[in-house]
């Protein structure tokens, strides 16, 4: 049941966030490895232009490009990962009471654990998710577009094409990004909110904890996760070979190297303010509703 509550309320969540995640998917995309000042012109230059251009091209609708993918990438990974990371604090993995100065360091483990299994359960939607996303019927600045018709036309096409191999493409990259990522979101978040609690107007609301903290702890994650969600999508959306290899990027530390030779550290940063305009609030929705359906169950639990 912590699964599916898990996964449940990231669905919920990610109706009112994919816009962002298409703008963040868009920007991380343009000018792929061209230096900053060879980039003339810019499609999708802060997040205006990038919701006018991603009207002007592809009308209201475009800004909820691969929303299925989403809704499915979303319900395996915050499943999988907010019901490990609730069962082990159910267990008291999370915290120690003989020596309390490693609770913090327990909650980024199991966080970490938590953003392990996900990774393996979500790799596939995520691959789907970002190829749709990419595609635009306007002029784009992009390497290279996946054109698939649909969510189940991009799986068949991904598998006829590259096999298992392909629905797990830069699953390395994956990998480092929700293990930092969770790492970071849950334990920052789980502090956040023992810090706000010591006030009695953050006592008094839910909403208004779970606000601040989502705000706080949004900006720590998006920090640290925003170079490995770069390289993910970049090696999830780059070209293949017949034989289904990446033509721009062998392996997740190549791709790390090839972003800073091209772009500087600014690569890393592409995207980050619609990333965090989506992390933010996914973060206080993700957590808002999961509260609010494990109260719901609690209650029925006693019921019945």
């Amino acid at each position: 049941m912590e699964f599916l509550l898990g996964g449940a309320s990231s669905m919920c969540a990610v109706l009112f966030t994919n816009p962002f995640d298409v703008l963040k998917t868009r920007q991380q995309l343009e000018g792929e490895l061209i230096a900053k000042q060879n980039l003339k012109e810019r499609a999708y230059k802060g997040i205006r232009q990038s919701v006018l251009t991603v009207v002007r091209t592809d009308g209201l609708r475009g800004l909820q490009k691969g929303l299925p993918a989403a809704l499915l990438y979303q319900f395996s990974m915050n499943g999988v990962r907010l019901g490990t990371y609730q069962t082990a604090e159910n267990l008291g993995w999370t915290k120690s009471t003989s020596n309390p100065s490693l609770t913090p360091l327990l909650s980024v483990f199991w966080g970490g654990c938590a953003g392990l299994a996900s990774a393996t359960a979500s790799c596939p939607f995520y691959v789907v998710k970002t190829q749709l996303q990419a595609v635009t019927s306007g002029s784009y600045t992009a390497r290279f577009q996946h054109h698939h018709s649909g969510t189940v036309s991009a799986f068949v096409n991904i598998y006829r094409q590259s096999g298992v191999r392909g629905l797990f493409r830069g699953y390395t990259a994956t990998l480092a990004r929700l293990v930092v990522g969770s790492s970071a979101q849950m334990s920052s978040f789980s502090a956040c909110k023992e810090f706000f609690l010591q006030y009695q107007i953050f006592q008094e609301s839910i909403v208004l904890t779970a606000l601040a903290s989502s705000t706080v702890a949004g900006f720590l994650t998006s920090v640290l996760m925003s170079p490995c969600d770069v390289v993910t999508t970049r090696m999830t959306n780059q070209a293949v070979s017949a034989n289904g290899k990446g033509l721009l990027y062998t392996n997740i530390f190549d791709c790390f190297l090839k972003i800073y030779r091209s772009e500087g550290i600014h690569g890393y940063y592409k995207g980050f303010v619609p990333m965090y305009l989506r992390v933010a609030p996914h973060t206080m929705l993700n957590l808002t509703f999961w509260e609010f359906f494990k109260g719901l169950h609690d209650r029925y639990s006693k019921q019945h």
